[in-house]
């Protein structure tokens, strides 16, 4: 039996005596228009550009039928960087709701917390110190960012709690010391080194091939798994620690698996393309409103990530069509264009 029930917005589906699922039909609404958002500027991100092509032409491509050019365009150049874009953007606003509901602070999100600026570290330390190639240079992403996790943790501990507002503090002070070493190592780096490096940092999609979409698609599966399996205990915890233990959860347990489970998300997307910033942050918020819910909503979540990554790489490469802009400084531009409309709508109900 289905039913739906437009007071509580909840649809209800399976037997009346026992439920199988319960679902808000509000963020299933929302989560099939932005993904239809999401369909229609994948649609538009293939077929505009330098090289125009019609949708005909695209889909020709698609199914294997097309000229070589159009299939050399739109299979090996814009395919994988729209999914990829669309896949990163999940993970990352994902990562932002997990960090954001483990400190109950709108500013726990790993850009802010410091965790790429500790993979961006890494990240240049083999490219520009022990000289490695691009694999060594997403471990040493990894690396850098898991490494910035452990010791932001370490130090925001205190009787073996990790308290919110305690983490956000110790993490901007981590990411500020590492953001010095960053400066260091690029100033003592050659012209040409420091740039491929300066480039890096800045998050960009370029140059993304069906094997890095293949290896993040992999990477990100487990993770998002795990993200859902935590969904529920999370939003139990939200409530208060006394009550999630009261019924027989491990809320240690719970809390170690989300922050590795948010690590993982944004280490892997921050060794594929760079540190990208502000999705963490914003995405979380920007679903939370839309679907009205004080949750984690991950549904909402990984489809507001996606769309914005997705957005901020089209007008990177098309704002200035014969030099491309790194999608990062996209991302912190409209972050803060976001953001300052908060601050202004906050005002204004003052």
């Amino acid at each position: 039996m289905t039913s739906l029930d437009l007071g509580r917005r909840v649809l209800r589906i399976g037997p009346r005596s026992r439920p199988v699922l319960l679902v808000d039909a509000r963020s299933v609404a929302l989560c099939a228009g932005l993904w239809g958002a999401i369909v229609v500027l994948g649609v538009f991100a293939v077929c505009s550009g330098p090289a125009a092509i019609t949708p005909m032409e695209a889909l020709a491509a698609l199914a294997g039928r097309g000229d070589e050019y159009t299939s050399m365009v739109v299979l090996e150049w814009r395919a994988p960087r729209i999914l990829l874009a669309v896949l990163l953007g999940a993970c990352l606003a994902i990562s932002g709701a997990i960090f954001q509901n483990l400190t109950g602070n709108p500013l726990g999100s790993p850009d802010v917390i410091g965790f790429q600026t500790g993979s961006y570290t890494g990240a240049i330390v083999v490219m520009l110190i022990l000289g490695g190639g691009s694999t060594a240079t997403m471990a040493g992403a990894l690396a850098g960012g898991v490494t910035t996790a452990f010791v932001v943790f370490f130090l925001s501990a205190k009787r073996g709690a990790v308290r919110g507002v305690r983490l956000i503090i110790v993490g901007i002070a981590v990411s500020a010391m590492l953001a010095s070493v960053n400066v260091w190592i690029l100033l003592t780096a050659t012209v040409e080194d420091a740039i491929m490096a300066s480039l890096w940092g800045a998050g960009n999609l370029s140059g993304v091939s069906w094997a890095t979409f293949l290896a993040a698609l992999g990477g990100s599966a487990v993770f998002v798994g795990g993200a859902l399996a935590l969904s529920r205990p999370m939003r139990v915890m939200q409530i208060g620690t006394p009550f999630a233990t009261a019924l027989g959860q491990n809320v240690r347990a719970i809390q170690v698996a989300a922050i590795v489970v948010g690590v993982g998300l944004t280490a892997l997307a921050t060794a594929t393309v760079g540190p990208i910033s502000f999705i963490a942050l914003a995405a979380p918020q920007i679903a939370r409103r839309l679907a009205r819910s004080d949750g984690l909503a991950l549904g909402p979540t990984a489809a507001v990530g996606s769309l914005l990554l997705l957005l901020a790489d089209v007008i990177a490469q098309r704002i200035h069509p014969d030099s491309p802009l790194p999608v990062g400084i996209v991302t912190v531009s409209i972050g803060g264009l976001y953001f300052l409309w908060l601050l202004l709508r906050e005002g204004k109900r003052r």
